[in-house]
């Protein structure tokens, strides 16, 4: 699967009046450096402030119309839970408001709500798209919750865990499973990009769970190589990405580069020195990099080429 370094993700019909929400989320951008993307999902992935930005919503308490909506789960993109007793789901959660968590470092929330839902285009129709509002208490109204990094306002897929929004720090980047929180992932940000390109997390693919995939793709697709949450993407540069389940295929003839897991990249193809810079790269270099990542015993679950074909490809 070829990727270009400012490739956008599928975009939902949007409002182009609505207003900026708050700030755009560190795990998603659109030359791939952020994780989450999108203006409620802000933050400054050049240091460690996760202010103005929400890092996670709570499943409960959740209400609509005043009633408060019980027991609220996830399967997959769609919601379940109870109001006045009636198993409520899918479209039934129009309207409803959760309680978003700031990465303030103080405790701050905030109002969020879901203003809409539709299908996702072919071939994603399996995944339910989220028009998400947040509440804007200095002029009391809401706004779109999701902008990409042009400013139009996106849509967003619920996904179950929190993601570290910190760069350049022990788990920066990491997933966190989490029982009664969850993410509305950006489109345009790697965790919805991921999702999206077929590593759902939820899912299986011929009996193989899927979550570990979408968490190595997360870091391969902003360029963090080594596993702390900081990304070295360059807009305009161009990678193919591919993995042994077949999901997304070896398309170009280029230069094998890095094999990936959930921590980064695991090693580096030893003759490919085109991140020889990079402080993990010593460490991870290695001549048979590449050469058996379908083997389970390696924990290697993607990998990617960069432009050129010097030096021997190892290939799958």
């Amino acid at each position: 699967m070829l990727l270009g370094a400012c490739a956008g993700p599928i975009e939902p019909d949007s409002n182009p009046d609505a207003e900026l929400a708050i700030a755009a989320d560190p795990l998603q951008a659109e030359n791939g450096g952020n994780l989450n993307g999108g203006n409620l999902n802000g933050g400054n992935l050049n240091g460690n402030d996760l202010s103005n930005f929400v890092v996670s919503v709570n499943f409960n308490p959740a209400r609509k119309n005043g009633y408060t909506v019980d027991n609220v789960w996830l399967q997959g993109t769609t919601f379940y839970g109870y109001e006045k007793g009636q198993v409520i789901r899918d479209r039934e959660f129009t309207g409803v408001e959760f309680l978003g968590n700031l990465g303030d470092g103080e405790g701050g929330t905030v109002r969020m709500r879901i203003a809409g839902m539709n299908q996702a285009p072919a071939p994603n129709t399996d995944i339910t798209l989220y028009s998400v509002q947040y509440f804007d208490p200095t002029d009391y109204g809401w706004k779109p919750a999701c902008r990409d990094a042009a400013g139009t306002v996106v849509q967003a897929i619920p996904t179950a865990g929190v993601w570290n929004y910190q760069q350049d720090v022990p788990g920066g980047g990491s997933k966190y499973s989490d029982p009664e929180r969850f993410t509305f992932a950006c489109l345009g940000g790697a965790i919805a990009k991921c999702t999206l390109w077929g590593y759902r997390p939820w899912a299986s693919y011929n009996g193989t769970p899927l979550e570990q995939y979408h968490q190595a793709c997360t870091r391969l697709v902003r360029a963090d190589y080594c596993g702390n949450g900081k990304t070295y993407t360059v807009p305009g540069n161009r990678i193919n990405l591919f993995d042994p389940l077949g999901i997304q295929q070896d398309t170009e003839g280029w230069f094998f580069e890095a094999a990936w897991d959930v921590n980064g990249a695991k090693c580096f193809y030893a003759l490919n020195r085109t991140h020889s810079s990079l402080p993990c790269f010593s460490s991870r270099q290695d001549l048979l990099c590449g050469l058996d990542l379908g083997s389970s015993n390696m924990g290697m679950l993607l990998a990617n080429e960069t432009p050129g074909t010097l030096g021997m490809d190892p290939g799958w």
